[in-house]
């Protein structure tokens, strides 16, 4: 006996019980049919029990809440062929069928649904939040961009400048969550008004360069500012912020304790290769010979390799000292940016020292071979030990790459995301 015999079966006794048609095993037969996946059984229980349709499957949601939750586009196609109201109908949280679609990014659902009923504006959720506000929120991307898309404009420019109950706009909850293609996306629409204040009077620059956040990317301030978004007192974003509290945060001490300890590290460097670059590995001709001054074994191409070595590690050390002098800056934001560049300038610089050591003691005894080569092996390992346990202490979490944010940027805005258009 196949599926359809013994769900036809099934019906048949929950048609001659109704309360034997609300659950079967603890479910209801709707839902049941929705997680298998076949639309022939879905079309077979609301031919039988059409009752069923206007009854929740779950504890708060409708059959069509329910198939738009698991993707099922065709279980969705079908409620909606049978009752097309459904799509109207919300939860006990005020979500209807297309908040759930956008907070899951199911683009060809929210499609559908907007087919269906093309005021979608007008569908706020119990937060006042519309459909964009959710798309934004959870950083669905290929939500936000289809929603704009197939919107008339002045829907548009609701979905866009609605404020829900705290006052923020799909643009706000996309700075305050860092989802960077949102923000860019909202941006570049001609619509948005990049000047709302929420109910804290807060530009979504100010929501993205929280100081209590600490999670606040150079490219999501890239983006706000490109925009000409301003700070709630017309601040200027690269000057120094003030935090709220009183007294400076843990992480805050942290960093600071950090910079003064790298600061003298790349101090010494910067001290130990300037001092190596005056006393060459075998010394300089003399003033009777051809050339006087000049080193002794300037051919030599491991002396070249000490040379550039050694210029590298200085000047890496150098940098990073002077970007270090960032770090004391009462902007907690600008102190870590400082902290983590100035960190890899360091590592460099402290690469190049090992490798500018190694090539002037291989120039010492190039004469022996095999210590020569204990001399080489000793170094790349120790070399490899040094950067691994240094990128940990400077970098106890995975580093935020802050150069790379550019990088993406950049390739971010060279995209064809002209959703205003």
């Amino acid at each position: 006996m196949g599926h359809l015999e013994i769900l036809q079966l099934l019906l048949e006794a929950s048609a001659r019980d109704e309360a034997y048609a609300v659950k079967i095993q603890g479910m209801s037969p709707v839902l049941a049919a929705l997680k298998d996946g076949k639309p022939g059984i879905l079309e077979e229980i609301l031919v039988r029990l059409p009752k069923l349709l206007h009854s929740n499957v779950e504890e708060r949601w409708t059959p069509l809440h329910s198939a738009v939750s698991h993707g099922n586009i065709g279980a969705v196609q079908l409620l909606l062929s049978k009752c097309s109201y459904l799509a109207l109908q919300s939860d006990k949280n005020g979500y209807y069928p297309i908040h759930i679609a956008c907070e899951g990014g199911n683009v060809d659902i929210i499609l559908e649904l907007m087919k269906m009923w093309p005021d979608v504006a007008e569908m706020k959720n119990g937060k006042g939040q519309n459909i964009l506000h959710v798309a934004a929120e959870g950083g669905k991307i290929n939500a936000v961009q289809h929603i704009l898309n197939e919107c008339r404009e002045p829907v548009i420019e609701k979905l866009l400048n609605l404020k829900d109950l705290d006052g923020n706009t799909p643009l706000h909850l996309a700075s305050m969550h860092n989802h960077c293609q949102v923000m860019l996306s909202l941006v570049n629409n001609k619509t948005t008004d990049v000047k709302l204040l929420n109910n804290d009077d807060k530009t979504a620059l100010d929501v993205a360069l929280n100081p209590e956040t600490w999670s606040s990317p150079l490219l999501a301030h890239a983006i706000l500012v490109k925009a000409g978004i301003p700070q709630k007192e017309g601040g200027n974003v690269l000057l120094p912020r003030k935090s709220s509290g009183a007294s400076k945060s843990p992480r805050a001490e942290w960093i600071k304790d950090q910079v003064d300890t790298l600061l003298l590290v790349a101090t010494l460097v910067a001290t130990v290769t300037f001092t190596a670059g005056f006393t060459l590995p075998g010394g300089y001709n003399i003033s009777s010979d051809r050339h006087p001054g000049t080193a002794t074994m300037l051919h030599n191409r491991v002396f070249q390799v000490f040379v550039i070595s050694d210029m590298l590690a200085m000047y890496s050390s150098i940098l990073a000292a002077v970007g270090l002098l960032w770090g004391h800056s009462s902007d907690p934001n600008v102190a870590e940016d400082a902290y983590v560049l100035a960190g890899l300038q360091l590592l460099m610089a402290l690469a190049f020292m090992t490798v500018a050591f190694c090539a002037a003691v291989t120039v010492a005894v190039s004469k022996l071979i095999w210590l020569t080569s204990v001399v080489v092996y000793m170094t790349w390992a120790y070399l490899a030990m040094c950067v691994l346990v240094l990128a940990v202490f400077i970098f106890p979490h995975p580093p935020p790459a802050k150069l790379l944010y550019f990088m993406y940027y950049r390739t971010m805005t060279n995209q064809d995301c002209r959703s205003g258009d």
